[in-house]
């Protein structure tokens, strides 16, 4: 037989297991409450914090592609930094958890409560936070119960989850079946929120497919550009109102659609574009922003700056700067994030356009949708191929779709590129690895 140690490292392997699969692009999300459950059930520091790193090196294993592939990076040290990721995000979630929860002398009823403050906390701070791999995201898939999403977020969807998943601790006492049973019923009285839809539109969702080796070769973007103008050529024949396209989607600039982008202004005549395009201005020294542009007629009559930068992809925060003489791949001038979240007007239509790691914040989108019709997300999941990493931040999208009950567009530079209705399910969906686009008519 298995001494207690061995057994509680078994247990934890499982653990961790459960957490990745649920979390993989396999999409297993029903053996969550599971890996929950064998936490609950042991008060063993160690064996939380296995646990924690152990899914959280799974589950985000998927960034050495960008660093290795993309980045340059020694594969040693990107094994390196991915450890040293999972480690601080075990000791933070799974550690301080624990800590807390052992405070309180190990009370199970307010587990859930101080395991979700601490992914609220996560979710914000350092540097803007990490809100990903959020329990709460699983129940987007779960029948029933995604209506907590509806009325309370990505954060009560963790303490429903958390509840359910400490169903056989519950279920001895007389009020703990109560509370379980409240839990399980209460989404009955409620219904997913839809606000009304956008009419007589039809919309056009571009996916160009550009590899992310030919994005970082200037050459080679330009020299994909007929494609990219064919494929065009296709979308407008349907007659839509609007286009999208995804985050970064040319080689040049928007001080450059002028000379470089003069195709792109052609096209604008016969329809609106919304797209994503690198943006380079001067205010005393030249500053690039991650921006989405409004052209209509030959010329951009509404713009949004991406507001929440991502860290280590898209500026160095302090005191790392040194790191950039280590890494040529984020050396050279950070990106400047934009003032405030704020819609975009097109044809009579407020869309709120958060751009790529933004859709991961409960509260940027929510603002985002309180002025919006629609929400459409311009993104490249190029940097992850067709990973976990790519499959959960579509999620991310269902979930903000089922919270602000809009209909939200996944506007995907290598895909899957979908547009989801405001219940997280995906009506229209092109597979990830192909050219393509999407006609959906509201």
């Amino acid at each position: 037989m298995l001494d207690k140690g061995l057994k509680k490292i078994a247990l934890s392997l499982l653990g961790a297991l459960l957490f990745y699969l649920a979390f993989s692009k396999l999409s297993l999300w029903f053996l969550l409450p599971f890996s929950l459950f064998l936490l609950a059930s042991v008060r063993d520091l160690r064996f939380w914090l296995i646990t924690g790193f152990l899914s959280f090196f799974l589950s985000l294993f998927w960034i050495r592609i960008a660093m290795i592939d993309y980045g340059g990076v020694f594969p040693p040290v990107a094994y390196l930094l991915i450890v040293l990721l999972s480690l601080f995000l075990s000791l933070y979630q799974f550690g301080l958890t624990y800590l807390l929860w052992k405070l309180v002398r190990f009370n199970l009823a307010l587990l859930p409560f101080l395991w979700t403050a601490v992914e609220l906390i996560r979710s914000n701070v350092p540097y803007g936070g990490f809100p990903w791999l959020l329990t709460g995201e699983i129940l987007v898939d779960f029948p029933l119960l995604k209506g907590y999403l509806a009325v309370g977020g990505v954060y009560l969807g963790s303490l429903v989850l958390w509840t359910l998943s400490m169903t056989p601790f519950l279920v001895r006492e007389k009020k703990g079946a109560t509370v379980l049973a409240i839990v399980l019923l209460l989404p009955l009285l409620f219904e997913v929120r839809e606000v009304e839809r956008p009419r007589d539109l039809r919309v056009a969702v571009v996916q160009p497919n550009v590899e992310e080796s030919i994005k970082l070769n200037e050459e080679e973007f330009y020299r994909y550009l007929p494609t990219y103008w064919k494929l065009m050529d296709e979308v407008l024949s349907k007659e839509p109102d609007i286009v999208f396209l995804p985050e970064s989607a040319f080689p040049f600039t928007g001080g450059e659609l002028h000379s470089e982008g003069k195709k792109l202004l052609e096209y604008s005549y016969r329809t609106t574009i919304v797209t994503g395009i690198i943006d380079v201005r001067y205010s005393g020294r030249w500053e690039p922003y991650n921006s989405v542009f409004v052209i209509r007629d030959g010329k951009v009559v509404d713009f949004y700056d991406k507001v929440r930068l991502l860290p280590f992809g898209e500026y160095v925060p302090f005191p790392f700067g040194f790191v950039k003489e280590v890494f040529g791949a984020i050396a050279g001038i950070d990106y400047v994030s934009g003032n405030d979240p704020r819609c975009l007007k097109a044809e009579g239509l407020r869309i709120g356009t958060p751009i790529c790691f933004e859709v991961s914040y409960f509260g940027l989108v929510n603002r985002l949708a309180r002025c919006s019709d629609l929400i459409a997300v311009l993104t490249n999941d190029g940097w992850f191929r067709d990973s976990d990493g790519t499959f959960q931040h579509l999620r991310h999208a269902r979930v903000r779709a089922v919270e602000t009950g809009r209909f939200v567009l996944w506007v995907n530079n290598t895909g899957p590129s979908a547009v989801i209705s405001p219940s997280g399910e995906i009506l229209k969906e092109i597979p990830y690895g192909e050219a393509g686009y999407i006609v959906f008519d509201f």
